[in-house]
């Protein structure tokens, strides 16, 4: 039908491309439109008009090419306007025979009609129209419910500007009953929060079209104005638009009622369905019979031979389990042994005759107890046996009957012992040989003081007239010497690594390795800057830190050394209550992201003489006082690492 009276329109209305045509020049028309009729036409919360008709414009706006301004205006002044020539049109108004003579509508594009509001309370006494006498009305004034409801002589009429005064003079108990449009007075229930308290009977009044009005005589816009309603409507667009609008939303009846057709079909095919097994059941049943009592005379056939099968998968099950190295044991909960192979007898120091029946084994009873004293799972047994040492991993698991009930323990058992021994030896190889490769990488933590000793004694000559030069030295010569001693003491307690001693390391401190360190920057014409914040203490192990940082100093020593811009950068700065960061920058060469990925694997080195330990270690030491190292560096551009150590907190102390 849609497509006849699109192809009907397409034929009889040639001038709709001369009506685009006529509004070629660039006019904005004045659309009046009520700012208090949702889902009509309303002033949303953006202080924008909107609603249907507003939409319905903006449609026909688009194929025509035209350009709307829209007013908002209530009813009464819009026609004035209209009547002056203030505005073009009017976007929704109900057709009025009275104002057929000055004004023309376009085609209806909706049927409005005015429905009776009331209270829930009054339900059962106000079905219809019928029982509005001796009532107190409320309507929007200047319609033409109002003139019918005039008519009604025992009815008290209350008038009100719009529809939404009128409901509230409703809600507020100044009227018995609102007369209105129902989409209006719907919108308005659901802003206010009443739409559980009043309700809207079904009787429909006044049926009115609504249309879009013009002047009279304004033939032009008005034919734009029907022509596209006619299209929309024969497109079936303006079903769609006008339910945009009226459709409720909240579709919950409608949900409810599609879940109780599917609850009812649910119900309909399991009752089919179980009626069709009922059936299916019987007629097997019938057949089973039949087939159990050939069955049973089978099986008193089959009786003996199944009899020698166990008996055969028995002996097989011995077999298998008296051959295997896992011991398995069962026994009851007073520790009474029920069966056991023979690995389980060897572990338990038991003999092969060893009847069954046994009560409390020493062995089985040391192991039981414990099982007790652990966590559940996989436990590792340890016991001396003639001065040799036993282990064992076994698993215990609880056995219930039929009824659920605890009867005994499964115990499953594997003799560790020889496995130990040579994981032992292999641990002691290792171990030496990871000593003779720290042996070769402890040249260079040694070098570290001596290049500091040696740096002094190079510069005692020409520098020794100095007091400060004579306080640097007699201050950390001795250090340096006491950090040889403690890393050969370090390498001799490589067995044995004694644990960080943390305690408080001020700022002060921190200047004081500074301040040794920039006799070396001096020598290699670095230039160091220093940015410290005050007041910041660490809590660390000093002596480790102080490697630390002489680490990474004189790895950005290196680093710039061949560079044109030579200039390390120190920033020792706060980041929380509980983290301060020491961040070395330099402006070196930089590395490579493939050399970042291996930069703190041991004895991974990109310099001719490193052994590639230096970084590891101080990676190690950042960790163990709780620290990161983080490492950011970019070819030609230099690096950076970042420290983070944990603040002194009085709490701690």
């Amino acid at each position: 039908m849609n497509i006849v009276i699109l192809c009907l329109l397409v034929i009889f209305l040639p001038g709709v491309g001369s009506i685009s045509s006529g509004f070629a020049e660039e006019k904005v028309y004045k659309i009046a439109a009520e700012p208090k009729l949702p889902p009509f036409s309303y002033i949303n919360e953006d202080g924008v008009l909107t609603g249907m008709s507003i939409d319905l414009m903006g449609e026909i706006a688009e194929q025509h090419g035209l350009s709307f301004e829209y007013i908002p205006m209530n009813i009464e002044d819009a026609e004035k306007a209209l009547e002056e020539g203030k505005v073009d049109a009017i976007a929704g108004m109900v057709y009025r025979p009275d104002k057929d003579w000055k004004f023309d509508f376009s085609t209806s594009y909706f049927t409005m009609s005015d429905s009776i509001v009331i209270s829930k309370e009054r339900k059962n006494q106000i079905k219809g129209i019928e029982d509005l006498g001796n009532r107190q009305v409320v309507v929007e004034g200047h319609t033409s419910m109002y003139e019918n409801i005039l008519n009604m002589r025992t009815t008290n009429v209350l008038l009100e500007d719009n529809q939404y005064t009128a409901l509230q003079s409703l809600i507020e108990g100044r009227a018995d009953i609102f007369i209105g449009n129902k989409w209006t007075a719907t919108a308005y229930l659901k802003e206010l929060g009443k739409e559980e308290s009043f309700i809207i009977l079904d009787d429909v009044m006044n049926s009115s079209d609504y249309a879009v009005v013009v002047q009279e005589g304004n033939d032009s816009l008005l034919l734009a104005f029907n022509q596209s309603i006619t299209m929309l409507e024969a497109k079936g667009e303006l079903n769609k638009l006008i339910n945009k609008w009226t459709v409720p939303k909240d579709l919950t009846e409608i949900a409810r009622l599609e879940t109780f057709i599917y609850l009812l079909m649910s119900v309909l095919i399991i009752v089919a369905l179980v009626l069709f097994i009922i059936y299916m059941w019987n007629q097997r049943l019938k057949a089973a019979v039949h087939i159990q009592t050939s069955k049973l005379r089978q099986l008193n056939e089959h009786l003996q031979e199944t009899q020698q099968i166990i008996a055969d998968s028995n002996a097989f099950k011995d077999l298998i389990l008296n051959n295997i190295d896992t011991g398995i044991v069962t026994f009851n909960v007073d520790l009474t042994i029920t069966s056991c192979n023979a690995s389980a007898l060897h572990m338990l120091n038991l003999s092969h005759d060893t009847p069954f029946g046994l009560q409390n084994p020493p062995l089985l009873k040391q192991l039981f107890d414990h099982y007790h004293s652990k966590e559940s799972g996989v436990q590792v047994f340890e016991w001396n046996e003639q001065g040799q040492k036993k282990v064992i991993y076994y698993r215990i698991l609880q056995i219930y009957n039929s009824q659920e009930q605890q009867t005994g323990y499964l115990l499953s058992m594997n003799d560790e012992t020889e496995k130990k021994n040579l994981e032992q030896k292999l641990f002691t190889q290792e171990k030496l040989h990871a000593l003779g490769q720290l042996v070769a990488g402890v040249a260079h933590e040694i070098r570290n003081p001596l290049t500091s000793i040696k740096m002094f004694i190079d510069m005692l000559p020409s520098k020794y007239h100095l007091p400060e030069f004579r306080r640097l030295i007699t201050e950390h010569v001795p250090s340096e010497v006491n950090r040889l001693n403690t890393i050969v003491t370090d390498l001799v307690e490589y067995a044995r690594p004694r644990p960080s001693n943390k305690q408080k390391y001020t700022l002060k401190e921190m200047a004081s390795l500074l301040s040794f360190i920039q006799v070396t920057m001096d020598k290699n014409q670095i230039s160091l800057e220093k940015k410290v914040e005050d007041n910041l203490v660490f809590y660390i192990d000093p002596q480790q830190i102080r490697q630390v940082m002489i680490n990474l100093l004189l790895n950005a020593v290196d680093a710039v050394a061949e560079k044109e811009e030579k200039k390390i950068t120190i920033t020792v700065k706060k980041i929380n209550e509980e983290i301060g960061s020491v961040m070395i920058s330099d402006t070196g060469k930089g590395m490579s992201s493939e050399e970042l990925h291996h930069i703190l694997e041991p004895f991974y080195t990109s310099k001719e003489k490193g052994v590639g330990l230096g970084l590891t270690l101080t990676y190690n030491l950042i960790k163990e006082n709780k620290g990161e190292l983080h490492i950011a560096s970019q070819p030609n551009k230099g690096s950076t690492f970042t420290i983070l150590l944990p603040l002194y907190q009085k709490e701690a102390s």
